[in-house]
């Protein structure tokens, strides 16, 4: 998009930090976060406000505590007439053009699992940014089933059924692996939310399926996740992790990352990227705005869980 300067991008502080501060400097962005034009400019178009947006616009919970996933929301007329408003005001606030590490090199690369088609667009992601200093790609997933409106209209095929599946099938596509040469840990349960796997192709790439800290309610989130992975990766205070997600989730899971690498102590590097570029970053044509609403009540959310602690 001509005209794109800067755009707004969470950045998690120095690993040699202590973890209070490097929480304190977290904070300090998100008041800037806060303060942003766009990000007011929003509100004002939704007729809203930051206290209220979740009550007037959260189309991801249900009774229950259950939540909706994103693959199989729906467009929503009164958003949709405001795209073309929306959209620039969105580019500033950094949901489109986060692509580019910030660091030369990464001892370890992790896609963050998801659709059916973005398991295998960041893992194609991920090819360009491996270099003889990267220790280990990694998948993080779940067993979550795919759904079938995941694969219409998909440039991939695969038969899998599962994310994990999909996701696995994508290492071994992009960085040609054999199939069936790996090792794996099958921890299984009758809760489909409650199973487990570690895939390993030696100890260069890995797939993790994490379980569900609250299998009753919903599939292993972004936490989980990590938690797993913590658990089971033998990360080590030297490691800098780069993480490959969508261009619209890239600030949100850092906060997310940041968060849990200070919860639990880590003294590493995290960087999170989106896998679009160029031309293939959505358009204010083609992107889906009412995702991108959630995306921002997920950063608010994110932004009280930090200063409530």
């Amino acid at each position: 998009m001509k005209g794109i300067t800067e755009v707004f991008r969470f950045i998690m502080p120095d690993k040699k930090l202590p973890a209070e501060e490097r929480k304190q400097q977290l904070i300090e962005q998100m008041d800037e976060f806060l303060e942003l034009e766009p990000l007011k400019e929003v509100m004002e178009l939704l007729h809203t406000d930051l206290d209220n947006l979740k009550r007037d616009y959260d189309g991801r919970s249900k009774a229950g505590g259950k939540v909706v996933e994103m693959q199989v929301m729906n467009p929503v007329e009164e958003i949709e007439k405001l795209r073309e408003k929306l959209y620039p005001l969105l580019v500033e606030l950094g949901f489109f053009h986060i692509n580019k590490p910030r660091f030369e090199s990464n001892s370890r690369i992790i896609v963050l699992g998801g659709s059916f088609n973005a398991c295998f667009k960041r893992t194609r992601c991920v090819a360009q940014w491996k270099d003889s200093s990267t220790i280990s790609v990694d998948g993080l997933s779940c067993y979550r089933p795919i759904n079938p409106k995941e694969r219409r209209n998909s440039e991939f095929t695969s038969s899998a059924e599962t994310e994990f599946g999909v996701l696995a099938e994508a290492f071994a596509s992009t960085f040609d692996l054999t199939k069936d040469d790996f090792e794996e840990d099958f921890v299984s349960d009758r809760n489909l939310n409650s199973v487990s796997c570690i895939r390993k192709y030696g100890s260069s790439y890995r797939i993790y399926a994490a379980p569900s800290g609250a299998p009753e309610l919903r599939r292993a989130d972004t936490g989980d996740t990590l938690k797993f992975y913590k658990e089971n990766a033998g990360i080590s205070s030297d490691d800098s992790i780069l993480a490959v997600t969508n261009n619209i989730f890239c600030n949100r899971q850092l906060l997310q990352l940041a968060h849990f690498i200070i919860e639990e102590g880590l003294a590493v590097d995290i960087d999170v990227i989106g896998y679009d570029s160029g031309d293939s970053i959505a358009t204010a044509e083609s992107y889906t705005p009412i995702l991108y609403v959630q995306e921002i009540i997920s950063i608010l959310d994110w932004i009280d869980r930090f200063k409530a602690e």
